[in-house]
């Protein structure tokens, strides 16, 4: 075996008590870590008073945050009252005005209708329309008769 001078020793020694102490039970199989922290039963405040700063700090920051916001939104809302038009859109406007417009025909009198529809010959007549009237009294009966056939169940 080779001889070691005692300041390598020394430093064994050191690495072994940092090293975590692990007891065995039993067998191989169960090892516990002597020096692991377990943790308590309760609250741990140092936590919970990290994250109250932490969250009273962002409350802070978003305040701040929406002042400013307000402030300049308020100023951009004010400045443009009415956006510019733009030049393609005065090109359209003026072409637009220099097109004819349709004409519009306005409705006659029955006479000048008759007047300027030219006379067709005599000879092939045309069956007669019959009166609004009887068109009206004939529409009522069958009104009746639908209803009836509605009331025996026919329809």
């Amino acid at each position: 075996k080779m001889r070691r001078s005692s300041s390598e020793g020394s430093l064994l020694q050191r690495e072994k008590q940092n090293q975590p102490k692990v007891k065995k039970l039993g067998g191989s199989k169960f090892c516990l870590n002597l020096s692991m922290k377990l943790g308590g039963l309760g609250p741990d405040y140092e936590t919970i008073k990290e994250k109250v700063k932490k969250m009273k700090l962002q409350k802070e920051y978003s305040k701040q945050i929406k002042e400013y916001n307000m402030k300049n939104i308020t100023v951009l809302q004010r400045l443009p009252a009415k956006p510019p038009v733009s030049v393609a859109r005065q090109k359209a406007l003026e072409y637009a005005k220099s097109i004819p417009r349709p004409r519009t025909f306005l409705a006659r009198p029955e006479q000048e209708v008759k007047e300027a529809l030219p006379q067709a010959p005599a000879a092939p007549s045309l069956p007669k329309i019959p009166s609004l009237e009887s068109l009206w009294s004939r529409h009522e009966k069958e009104k009746e008769a639908v209803a009836a056939f509605e009331a025996l169940h026919i329809l």
